[in-house]
């Protein structure tokens, strides 16, 4: 009898314990921030915007000194991304893909400060992969909502 009583007991305690365990829950990604997504989803557009003017420019047209204010605007923008992403726990991930953002950036700014032009073919391949990149990072921030 008393052993049938200890296994009842041992019986309840791992029930308890299981019924406690399934409540708790082990996250190794940053919570889902929605007005993250909408920054991700705004600043794309201004990326995107950018290379829409750039285009719509004349090639002859096209001098660095006419666009550096865009860049300054939108480098701080991918700027606060970085610095937005960083500050949240277990956002490693969401990091990198701003952080490339951003090196993207600057290495564009940087090519078109020393030729003084972008030929439609570059700005058309560089609009596809900001493209690319800031899609990815909304599909990321996705992802962190599906356990909602």
């Amino acid at each position: 009898m008393k052993h049938i009583a200890n296994t009842k007991a041992v019986f309840i305690f791992l029930m308890v314990v299981a019924l406690s365990a399934g409540g708790c829950t082990v996250r190794y990604v940053a919570e889902y921030d929605a007005s993250v997504k909408e920054e991700i989803v705004q600043v794309a557009k201004k990326v995107d915007l950018f290379w829409g003017v750039l285009l719509d420019t004349d090639t002859s047209q096209r001098e660095y000194d006419k666009f550096k204010g865009q860049y300054n605007r939108i480098e701080t923008d991918i700027r606060g991304l970085v610095m937005r992403n960083e500050i949240r726990p277990q956002n490693e991930e969401s990091t990198k893909q701003a952080n490339i953002a951003l090196k993207l950036w600057v290495q564009d700014r940087n090519i078109h400060k020393k030729s003084n032009t972008f030929s439609d073919f570059e700005a058309r391949s560089h609009r596809k992969q900001f493209t690319r990149v800031f899609t990815a990072m909304a599909k990321g921030e996705d992802v962190k909502d599906m356990g909602n």
